[in-house]
């Protein structure tokens, strides 16, 4: 799709929606956790019908998106300390447009490889993923506004 033309509906992609949690909404920008105990790691993804490719997003929404994954990768730092924060929008399996913002550290069970495709995700147990939504919640609410 021409992403600058009018968009299509828009919804979560299947896999995502299994794979992630909400976090927060916010202008448009959907914020959710990868559901896997180990890693950190936080989608961001434009609600906009057909988008695939962050660089033909309508420019508004394309500098919204990117100021949400500079306030993912603030948040990631401030409550984790990681040793690098790895972000990427692959989109070869999942072809809707999401970011990846992945808290990395130093002796993580893929460390230093890449996060993905490294074995089987691990769910968390359901108190786990609250702590850490209420933490990313609260940390990317005081940097981008309350939350739609």
């Amino acid at each position: 799709m021409n992403e600058t033309a009018p968009a299509e509906a828009w919804s979560l992609h299947p896999r995502l929606l299994a794979d992630s949690i909400p976090i927060i909404e916010h202008e448009g920008i959907l914020y959710r956790l990868m559901n896997d105990r180990r890693f950190v790691w936080v989608l961001v993804v434009p609600m906009h019908g057909g988008a695939e490719q962050l660089h033909r997003l309508p420019p508004a929404l394309r500098e919204r998106t990117r100021r949400g994954m500079d306030a993912v990768c603030d948040t990631l730092d401030e409550i984790h300390a990681p040793d690098r924060i790895n972000v990427a929008a692959i989109g070869n399996i999942v072809s809707q447009l999401h970011v990846h913002c992945v808290a990395r550290c130093a002796g993580d069970p893929v460390w230093p490889g890449v996060v993905w495709g490294a074995g089987e995700r691990e769910p968390a147990e359901p108190v786990e993923l609250l702590a850490r939504v209420r933490e990313l919640a609260a940390g990317l609410e005081s940097r981008l506004g309350r939350h739609s």
